[in-house]
């Protein structure tokens, strides 16, 4: 396991700050007691699916998202692609919330005490997870594009739609890491909130450690949010805008890239299809990757 992934779960393990931001936030009250000393996740859902929300305070309930999570996938490879936040109403989908965000850094200290047998949803694969195909304008059959286009593997057109089970290999989640800049999920466009624990946790040296790092946050171009935002991460680096390929009405598809110390920063529009992806745009910016990562390695 890697062991900068390892130094950053036993700091989480060690401290209490999930719980002192719940409370802070006035929504450890939607936990059972004693909640957080529960050592199975199957013990966890039982004690979750037992709490009560009332109406008036369904909008606060969306808010108990973990802060410190830390992502999917495979903590060694190469790329780690950074989104804006997770696409679900905690209320509608409590599981979820649990399994996605709540339980994430209790699910990776299992995986490094090799105690597997705790947890049911494994970070490393969560198509296993999610049985159903994904459809083609999901944000995890473009990152499967992406991912595919900057190792140069000719099979994700081929996979984003398929069913996905624990036997599938060489799929989205064995190729990239994958994490969010915002904490609260939510069903569409929230908008970008970097709040200090986020910040926090993105600076840790395990998230320093990725070749090539995608922020698929926003618009690129200088001035705008997206910018700004992962320039309070990378204190304020420079980046330049370039394109990729034109979209629409001859509108340039903008990347902005910079570097830092040994890796490579991108920032793009949201890889969905309600951001206007293309998929040969997607496999240009793969491609634009690797030739970014070819130039580092050399």
């Amino acid at each position: 396991m890697n062991k900068k992934l390892n130094s950053l779960i036993r700091e989480l393990a060690n401290d209490d700050s999930y719980e002192e931001y719940l409370t802070d936030k006035n929504l450890l009250k939607f936990f059972p007691d004693g909640f957080f000393t529960i050592d199975t996740e199957q013990k966890r859902l039982e004690a979750w699916e037992n709490i009560k929300v009332k109406l008036k305070e369904i909008e606060k309930f969306n808010k108990v998202a973990n802060p410190y999570y830390i992502g999917f996938g495979n903590p060694d490879s190469d790329l780690l692609i950074i989104g804006q936040e997770k696409a679900f109403n905690a209320f509608a989908n409590p599981e979820l919330m649990l399994f996605e965000s709540i339980n994430n850094s209790f699910q990776w200290s299992k995986i490094i005490k090799n105690a597997e047998f705790d947890i049911k949803f494994d970070p490393r694969n969560p198509r296993e997870y999610h049985k159903e195909g994904r459809k083609g304008n999901h944000t995890w059959s473009k990152y499967s594009i992406l991912a595919d286009a900057f190792y140069d593997i000719n099979s994700c057109h081929d996979s984003t739609t398929r069913k996905w089970n624990k036997n599938m290999v060489n799929t989205l989640f064995d190729k990239a890491f994958t994490t969010e800049i915002n904490v609260t999920p939510a069903v569409s466009n929230s908008g970008l909130k970097l709040i200090n624990q986020r910040k926090k946790l993105l600076n840790h040296p395990f998230f320093r450690d990725f070749k090539m790092v995608v922020f698929a946050i926003g618009n690129p171009e200088e001035g705008k949010n997206a910018q700004m935002k992962v320039s309070e991460i990378y204190n304020g680096i420079n980046f330049e805008v370039v394109s990729i390929g034109k979209y629409g009405k001859d509108k340039d598809r903008n990347v902005a890239i910079a570097s830092f110390e040994n890796q490579f920063i991108v920032i793009c529009n949201q890889l969905s299809g309600s951001s206007g992806w293309k998929n040969e745009h997607i496999v240009a910016l793969g491609e634009k990757l690797r030739e970014l990562s070819n130039i580092n390695s050399e």
